[in-house]
């Protein structure tokens, strides 16, 4: 199982879906947490970019404020996910 983490500090930029998109398929990622995404919501459009064509199943915490939000993406042939429990953080 291959992963990262990565504090993107706000998903704004092309250069990083392509950054992103290029690690995913190099590494053979099984799953990717980006932080500090700064996006309320994510189009399906953005996140298949972001997987670059790689089938990933997406879940996406908003910001709270003007900075947060965190994005999770697992492969969908490597996981079985059954469900997302959202909890409380804090800054």
């Amino acid at each position: 199982m291959r992963g990262i983490f990565w504090n993107s500090r706000c998903l704004s930029d092309l250069a990083k879906y392509r950054y992103i998109a290029d690690t995913i398929k190099e590494n053979n990622l099984d799953f990717i947490a980006i932080m500090e995404t700064g996006k309320q919501d994510m189009s399906r459009s953005n996140l298949t970019r972001l997987s670059g064509g790689v089938d990933f199943v997406w879940h996406c915490l908003p910001p709270r404020g003007r900075s947060g939000g965190i994005l999770l993406g697992i492969k969908d042939m490597t996981f079985d996910l059954s469900s997302v429990v959202e909890g409380e953080f804090f800054y």
